[in-house]
């Protein structure tokens, strides 16, 4: 995550800056958001909107996902950095992150945040298991976009949070590395 890293710095990958979403989903009264940048276009199709969202089966938010098929898709403004930590270092097993943040709900249910430069509800079509990740091919079955707002992306994210917080952020992507390395050793096994 951090660009001091030498290991990031050797890396094409980087380079890139990817926009960044809360992934909502609800299932069987309960409901969670995890911070997901991942997120990717997946069709030229007009009228046939698709994408690819690629998440750690580790998050609370990806178990409603498995019961409910779809989720929701919250591009955050670049001014709403400060819900990184929120839905990016805490866990929904232990607290109700989007108590009280709740603007309004997509046609089926899923919660929308507020001040967004806009959503997407999405439909799991197809999914691959990559050992540490699970790729989501997902039709969108509704969206809106409000104008005005620019998104927020990853490195901006991470240099607008304080000194703290980043270190929290680095230490979590960190462990999560050497806990997904252990995945995937075991899935190319």
């Amino acid at each position: 995550m951090s660009s001091s890293d030498p290991a990031n710095q050797a890396s094409v990958f980087s380079l890139t800056n990817h926009e960044v979403y809360v992934l909502t989903s609800t299932w069987d009264g309960r409901e969670n958001g995890q911070i997901a940048t991942w997120v990717l276009p997946a069709t030229l199709v007009e009228g046939t909107p698709r994408i690819v969202a690629i998440l750690s089966p580790q998050n609370f938010t990806h178990g409603l996902i498995v019961k409910s098929r779809s989720f929701a898709l919250n591009l955050l403004a670049e001014e709403q950095y400060d819900l990184v930590p929120l839905f990016g270092l805490t866990s929904g097993r232990d607290i109700l992150k989007l108590d009280g943040l709740v603007n309004s709900r997509t046609p089926a249910g899923f919660p929308l945040l507020a001040n967004t430069c806009g959503w997407a509800e999405c439909r799991i079509v197809s999914e691959i298991d990559s050992g540490d990740r699970i790729i989501y091919l997902a039709d969108v079955t509704a969206q809106k976009v409000y104008e005005g707002k620019k998104p927020l992306h990853k490195h901006d994210a991470f240099l607008k949070q304080p000194q703290d917080i980043r270190l929290l952020l680095e230490e979590k992507h960190r462990n999560d590395g050497m806990r997904d390395a252990a995945l995937m050793r075991q899935f190319t096994a």
